[in-house]
C-alpha cells in the first residue's frame, strides 16, 4: 500500500474534501455518514472555522480522504470517514488510534451506519459494538476499541532481546536483570523504544538519543522518553542532564526549550542541557498514560 500522509485539515482543503463528501452523498444513501450531515465545500469550511477537527489523508500531494475527530471525557471519537482512494480510510483510522494513544486515551469510539460491510470492516480491526440507535438516515452503531497502553518504564530482564534488536547492544548484560537508568518505550507488550542514562562526571547525566522502532518516528515520543530519563537522573542525585545533539532532536528544539532544555554553547555539535536542581516532584513525567 502506498504510504499516505495524514495531517489536520485546513481551509485550503475545503474544495477537495468537500467535493469528496458531495460526490459520496450523491452516489450513495446519506446514512453512509451515520446520521451526520455530510459537509459540502462551504459547510466543510464553516465547520473548520467553528472549531471542528478533521484529519486529511494525502496521496502524492492530493487530499484523498478525511475523517471528523474529537475527544470527549477521555475518549477519542470519529465519524464522517470518507476515502477517495483505496487505503486512505485505513491510514486515517490508524492515525486516529495513534493520536489517541499518544494522548494517553485508552478508548476509541466510532459512529458508523448499520449498512452492509461497515460493522464487519471495523470488527476486523478490533472494534466491538457497544450501542445501537435509530437516526433519520437509518440505524447507527457505536463501536469501541481499547488501544494498547503506551508506556515509558524501566527496563526489565525480559526486554533484553527486544532492546538488542533496536540498538545492536549485547543482550546478555540486560538479561541479567534491570539496570539503573535504562528505559524502554512499550506499546502494550512490544518494546518500540530505548534510552539510558550514563554518568558523565561532575554531577552530569548523559542521556542517550532515544532509539525508536519503525513507524514510531515523528510522534514526539522522544520528548517523553528524555523527560522520564531526566527525572530518574534527578532522583539519583545528578545536577544537570544532557542529550544530543542529533538531527532527530534538533527538529524538536522548540519542544525541548519549552521543557527547559537549552543548547549549551554555540557550536553546531553542542548538546541540549537541563538544570535538574529545579525539577520538582510535580514535574515528573507519567510512567504510563492510563
Amino acid at each position: 500500500m502506498t504510504r499516505f500522509a495524514v495531517r489536520f485539515a485546513t481551509l485550503d482543503d475545503a474544495n477537495a474534501i468537500g467535493g469528496l463528501y458531495d460526490r459520496a452523498s450523491r452516489e450513495v444513501a446519506v446514512h453512509l455518514f451515520a446520521g451526520a450531515s455530510p459537509p459540502g465545500c462551504e459547510a466543510f469550511r464553516i465547520r473548520l472555522q467553528t472549531g471542528d477537527a478533521f484529519l486529511v489523508a494525502e496521496w502524492q500531494g492530493a487530499a484523498v480522504g478525511a475523517v471528523h475527530t474529537w475527544d470527549d471525557e477521555g475518549v477519542a471519537w470519529f465519524d464522517l470517514l470518507i476515502s477517495g482512494r483505496a487505503g486512505a480510510g485505513r491510514a486515517l483510522l490508524h492515525s486516529i488510534e495513534r493520536r489517541a494513544q499518544d494522548a494517553g486515551l485508552r478508548l476509541v469510539r466510532a459512529r458508523v451506519p448499520d449498512a452492509p460491510l461497515f460493522p464487519e470492516y471495523f470488527t476486523r480491526r478490533g472494534y466491538q459494538p457497544i450501542a445501537r440507535e435509530t437516526a433519520p438516515g437509518g440505524p447507527i452503531w457505536t463501536l469501541e476499541r481499547r488501544v494498547p497502553l503506551l508506556t515509558v518504564r524501566e527496563q526489565r530482564r525480559e526486554d533484553a532481546d527486544a532492546i538488542a534488536a533496536l540498538t545492536g547492544e549485547d543482550p546478555w548484560p540486560l538479561s541479567q536483570g534491570p539496570r539503573p537508568g535504562h528505559f524502554v518505550l512499550a506499546d502494550g507488550s512490544r518494546i518500540v523504544g530505548f534510552t539510558k542514562v550514563r554518568d558523565g562526571g561532575g554531577g552530569r547525566a548523559r542521556i542517550t538519543d532515544p532509539v525508536l522502532a519503525d513507524g514510531y518516528e515523528d510522534r514526539r515520543l522522544e520528548l517523553w522518553m528524555i523527560e522520564r530519563a531526566a527525572y530518574d537522573a534527578s532522583v539519583r542525585g545528578f545536577q544537570t542532564a544532557e542529550v544530543g545533539p542529533s538531527p532527530g532532536l534538533t527538529v524538536l528544539r522548540r519542544d525541548l526549550e519549552d521543557r527547559r532544555w537549552f543548547i549549551e554553547g554555540t557550536a553546531g555539535r553542542d548538546p541540549f542541557v537541563k538544570d535538574l536542581s529545579e525539577l520538582s516532584a510535580e514535574e515528573s513525567p507519567h510512567i504510563d498514560r492510563t
